[in-house]
């Protein structure tokens, strides 16, 4: 089957599943899509960057549209740095669908889709133990019930004290169980010790629900890993570390 876009270019929708270790880039060169075929929207554009990620060893299929009803043109592996050309529900009239994002392989200039807990957004580089930590994390954040993990990314938090670690990372979660976990004081405490720990430049990891304001952060405070303090938005209020505004 195929479909066909505005400009008249023809893509191929098809399916690869396997496992390969120590391989980068996408790997299927003739679904590659040269820069000059992409939107000039696109081009204009400052392209935001991010790292594919999965458990060590495992392939991630980059799909010809958001969603896994989409076949697969090709795939990707852990650290696969890519460009993040796009972003989209899977279904845009249902808020607990998850989150898709178009792609293009910094490598070897492959383009297609891929779910956003498979991906990291973020310039930095990223540990092989961080990646297999974010996949111990993920699987746990979707053990509880009609509950997942809708995208990770990772922003610098200039408060941070921490020498070494100025990074904040960023987990949303979705669907109805979404409220599970952000109720579960001992869940994300539990998930981020391991993600501090296991992430070299992380300080702060900051749990969200992807349809809401309400978060919660947890971080280095004296050596070990904390609740901060939620407080209210307002004016001459300013952050200390160890803060953060509620934002409901």
């Amino acid at each position: 089957m195929t479909k066909t876009l505005k400009s008249g270019m023809t893509i191929f929708i098809g399916l690869v599943l396997g496992t390969v270790a120590g391989l980068s880039g996408a790997k299927n060169p003739s679904s590659s899509l040269p820069s000059s075929d992409l939107p000039s929207s696109y081009l204009a554009q400052s392209v935001e960057m991010g790292l594919l990620t999965t458990t060590q060893g495992s392939q991630i299929n980059i799909r010809s549209g958001p969603g896994i009803e989409y076949r697969s043109l090709h795939y990707g592996l852990v650290g696969d740095r890519v460009e993040i050309l796009d972003s989209q529900r899977e279904n845009p009239s249902d808020i607990y669908s998850r989150r898709w994002h178009r792609v293009r392989f910094v490598e070897s200039g492959a383009v297609g889709w891929v779910r956003g807990d498979f991906l990291i957004q973020t310039t930095d580089s990223v540990s092989n133990t961080c990646h297999q930590s974010l996949s111990q994390v993920k699987n746990n954040i979707n053990n509880v019930r009609n509950a997942f993990l809708y995208g990770i990314k990772v922003e610098n938090n200039s408060l941070s004290p921490v020498r070494g670690k100025p990074n904040e990372l960023v987990l949303a979660v979705g669907g109805p169980g979404e409220d599970t976990i952000l109720s579960s004081g001992e869940l994300m405490q539990t998930i981020s010790q391991q993600l501090i720990q296991n992430c070299g430049t992380i300080s702060s990891v900051k749990i969200a629900s992807n349809n809401s304001g309400w978060h919660h952060v947890f971080g280095l405070i004296n050596g070990s890993v904390q609740i901060f303090d939620c407080i209210d938005a307002g004016p001459g209020n300013q952050l200390r570390w160890g803060q953060y505004f509620c934002g409901l």
